[in-house]
């Protein structure tokens, strides 16, 4: 009983029945020499008092520790790459380009010039408004101004005798057969005609003005010195009904003419000319 001894670990292996040590490399399989890749063993190796753990799949155990770490490393090169560009692209948008802020710039600068050069242009454009406005104003006046002047100078022409005249008036012509009319007559008809608002007056072709005077007796009557003949031929321009009128008052110079046995006649003309001028 002294001489049994127990041990708690295995039994100690036989000298006769152990195999040589083999020694795993690594990436070959274990129990296998260096130098001969295709040995096998009928047994796992193991080596001196310790047990040899299997190699079964060892190869593969290490393809997937050295692959985690390559796809990790791509993935982030990968990562890299692509926030680059990113930021790149981002940077690209956020920054304008140099060449369209100066284009920019200059279509802002010629749209200045063009409103500038608009509002003088449309500046000139009133001037020469206002300018032609005037001038038309000036050449209405003027026209107006010498119309009224040839109007002026034509009815003193007309009234001094110097110019014919032709216009709606009356003619009247006075029949003396005996020679009874006296210049009073002629003259009352003359005064009575420019009343009535007689322009321009001639008898038997002798132009009448305001200085004209009637003399001579019955039979041989002068205006101006300029005798005058029977019948007494009347041109007057004026108002022709305004004229009749005169002529015809009770007591006018119709009734004058026929009370010395003589007769006047009073005919309304739309047109009667005043030829006769004085020098």
């Amino acid at each position: 009983m002294d001489d049994e001894r127990t041990t708690d670990g295995p039994p100690s292996p036989d000298p006769d029945d152990a195999s040589p040590e083999v020694h795993a490399v690594a990436g070959e399989p274990a129990g296998a020499p260096a130098d001969d890749p295709d040995a096998t063993t009928d047994g796992p190796a193991t080596s001196a008092g310790n047990p040899q753990p299997s190699t079964s799949g060892g190869g593969s155990g290490r393809s997937r520790a050295w692959s985690r770490p390559t796809a990790l490393a791509a993935s982030t090169v990968v990562a890299l790459v692509l926030g680059f560009a990113l930021t790149v692209q981002i940077r690209s948008t956020a920054e304008p380009d140099p060449q369209v802020a100066t284009r920019e710039e200059d279509l802002v600068l010629i749209l200045e010039e063009l409103n500038t050069r608009e509002a003088e242009l449309r500046r000139q454009i009133a001037r020469t408004r206002q300018t032609v406005e005037e001038l038309s104003t000036g050449q209405r006046q003027s026209d107006r101004a010498a119309e009224e002047a040839r109007a002026r100078a034509e009815a003193i022409g007309i009234l001094n005798g110097t110019l014919p005249a032709s216009g709606p008036g009356v003619a009247l012509t006075i029949q003396d057969p005996d020679g009874a009319v006296p210049a009073s007559v002629v003259l009352d008809a003359i005064q009575e005609l420019r009343g009535a608002g007689a322009e321009a007056m001639q008898v038997d072709g002798v132009r009448v003005v305001v200085s004209s005077a009637v003399s001579g007796s019955p039979g041989a009557l002068r205006i101006d010195g300029i005798p005058l003949d029977s019948p007494y031929e009347f041109r007057v321009v004026g108002p022709p009904a305004a004229m009749e009128v005169a002529l015809n008052v009770t007591g006018g110079v119709v009734a004058d003419v026929g009370r010395v046995g003589g007769t006047a006649v009073v005919r309304q003309a739309d047109v009667v000319t005043v030829d006769a001028t004085v020098d």
